[in-house]
Formats: structure tokens, sequence, C-alpha cells
């Protein structure tokens, strides 16, 4: 079986690209990746196409390149990596010869009135919150979403995002079926430590993830536990001088790395508590990965009540859950999980069954594998 992977950029260190390199890594076949541009991770693959072009617009504009790269691949299955565009993106004529396949990894909304003062219009623009292809899915009507996809003869969608399924599940025709990506298999475990925690964050450098909110919380959980220590594994964005400032008022209980880390899950596994506390729903793409990545180390969590968290992360029961932009109660969440090894424990190993039984990697690929064999076989 050979399949032909079509996403609009390719790295394997961001979620949706991690998550065809898995697929691509274990159900069984000949995969190929079709790209504008991949940035990592090529070794995947048994080829590599990048016909150039707009990311924001891919593929439009590049039917011809699109064209001789499924002509040269000769793919059993064409598998669509996008969003609630992807649809659309199954119409194009140089797919209708092929079985095709779509995972929707997300089905991103603009952020309700009471939501915008959480960050700055200038901030939410930098990231993913705000963008001109948000604004089209906020309108979308889901009916049109529907039509796109049976017309395209697409019958099967895979999707990470509880919002995309409830959305496209209930129509006439179409099979949506859910995956909880994100864990990798590690004998690693994160262990309580009382005198000196550290809490933990890995991500993009940006505010909408929160970095704010947590470096307000941390003097109160420092007053609480004054042995705790703040780590912070950042990928440099716009704002990282703005937060490096902001973190350095801290002293040396907070910890910025900017370099690449070798080893995530050895960072996850060596800290006490992991926290995302993300202020939209989409700030990232659902899962969280991180956040998945440490409940598989035994880390137990504290996340926001947001679209991204909340596809993994369920409140009082693998984790804990806070109001987004509330450092107060972000606060309590990290003293809540430091102070009490019993309440820490019940979370650490609650995480760990939800990422092992749920969320592993080789669910995901039987799910694609039996998708690819529905749309095969149907």
């Amino acid at each position: 079986m050979r399949v032909a992977h079509v996403i609009a950029e390719f790295s394997a260190k961001e979620a949706m690209g991690r998550t065809v390199t898995e697929m691509a890594h274990r159900v069984d076949g000949e995969h190929h990746l079709v790209t504008t541009h991949a940035l990592d991770g090529q070794d995947a693959f048994a080829g590599v196409h990048e016909i150039g072009g707009a990311l924001e617009t891919f593929p439009l504009g590049r039917s011809d390149a699109l064209r001789d790269a499924l002509d040269k691949i000769r793919p059993d299955v064409v598998h669509l990596h996008a969003g609630a565009l992807g649809p659309f993106l199954a119409l194009l004529p140089v797919l209708r010869p092929y079985p095709k396949l779509l995972t929707a990894y997300a089905w991103p909304t603009l952020p309700r009135p009471a939501a915008w003062r959480r960050a700055t219009v200038a901030e939410m623009r930098s990231s993913n919150v705000l963008r001109a292809r948000v604004l089209v899915t906020t309108v979308l009507p889901v009916r049109l979403a529907a039509a796109a996809l049976r017309r395209a003869g697409m019958t099967t969608v895979l999707t990470p995002d509880p919002r995309v399924a409830d959305r496209l599940g209930r129509r006439r025709g179409l099979s949506v079926v859910r995956f909880s990506s994100g864990a990798p298999v590690d004998p690693r475990r994160a262990r309580f430590d009382a005198e000196r925690p550290t809490i933990v964050f890995a991500g993009r450098a940006e505010s909408v993830r929160g970095l704010d909110t947590l470096l307000a919380a941390f003097p109160r959980v420092r007053a609480a536990v004054p042995g705790a220590r703040l780590r912070l594994l950042l990928i440099p964005r716009p704002e990282l001088p703005r937060i490096l400032a902001r973190a350095g008022t801290a002293g040396e209980a907070v910890e910025v790395v900017t370099e690449p880390v070798p080893d995530l899950l050895a960072e996850l596994a060596a800290a006490q508590v992991g926290t995302w506390p993300f202020k939209f729903d989409y700030t990232t793409s659902p899962p969280a990965m991180a956040l998945v990545e440490a409940m598989a180390v035994g880390l137990p969590v504290v996340g926001t009540d947001v679209a991204c968290v909340r596809a993994v992360l369920d409140d009082g029961v693998n984790g804990l859950s806070v109001p987004p932009g509330d450092s107060s109660a972000l606060a309590r969440a990290l003293i809540t999980l430091l102070h009490d090894r019993q309440t820490w424990e019940r979370y650490a190993e609650a995480g760990l069954e939800s990422a092992t039984r749920h969320m592993g990697w080789e669910r995901v690929a039987e799910t694609t594998a039996e998708a690819y064999a529905s749309v095969l076989h149907p």
C-alpha cells in the first residue's frame, strides 16, 4: 500500500507533523510526503515532495506540481492532513481519481469577546489564535463542510478534536473517528519532591500560552512552597525578550532554557508538576502534545479549560484544570500538587494510565490502518 500524506507544511517537532510521522513509522505501507516545505523529519518517508507555494493557501495555485508528485507516487490512498478547511481541499480536481481520507486536527474559532482581554491583538496575531483562516473557519457552516466531503467521495474523517467530532459526526454518510495521540512509551517516571520541587513548562515563548499567567502565579507558589523552582523550556518567538525580562525579576528560582532540548521526556520526568496554562481554545492543535508527554512519564499536570487541553485532560480525573488567565487559580492548583503527596501520586498514576491506555501511538496506528482499510474496501 502506498500512502501520500498531503500537508501544508511539515515539521516532526509540531503536533500535526509528529502525528504524520508516527503514522508513517507504524502503519504498514510505503509512505510519501507532499508539502510546501519539509522543515525536518524527512527520513520517515519513502519520498518527500516539496511543491512550494504559500502556506496559507496550500495547495491552491500548485495543482500542476501536486499532480506531478502524485503521478510519481501513484498512491493507493491520499491522506489529507488539515483543519476545518480540509473538506474543501478534498474537492480539488487533481485529487479526484484517488481514494481519500482526511485527518481534521481542529476546527479553530475566533475567541469570544470576553476572552480578548487575555492578550493583546498583536500577541494573538503572532500566534495561531488570530489568523485569517481562523476567521474563515469560525463562520464556516458545518453543512457546507459535510457537503464538500460527500461531493469529494470522502466518507471517513479522523480527528483528535472533540469539536470536529461533534460537528461532523452527526452528518449523514460520514464516519468520524476520534483518536487521542501523543503518548510515547518510556520507562522514566517523575518522583515527588517536597523540598525542591520543579514546575516545568515546555513550548513556544508566547503570552497566549499563558506564560505571563504562570509568572504571575509563581510568587504565590514560592510563598507556600519556598523550595519551588520554575523551569521554562522555550521555543524562541518574538515575545521572548519581554518574557525573559519578566522571568528575570523572579531571580534564580526561575530558569529559562531557549536552546533546543535534546530529551524532553527526561526534562519532564525530572520535574514534579507540568503546567500548560493556555489562554485560548486553539493556542495549539489538539491535543496539547507536551501535556500528553508529561502524563506518559507520570508527571501530574495542570492545564486550563480550553479546547486543545480538554482534548486530553479531564479535570479531577487525570489532571487539574483552571480557568484561563487566572493566576490565583493556577497558583492554588500548583500548590495543591506540590504540598500533598497523596494527591500528587493519584494524578501521576491517573495521567500515566490515560496516556498508556488511551493515547498511545500504537492506538493511533491501529485507528489509521482501520480507516485506510475502510477507504480501500468500503
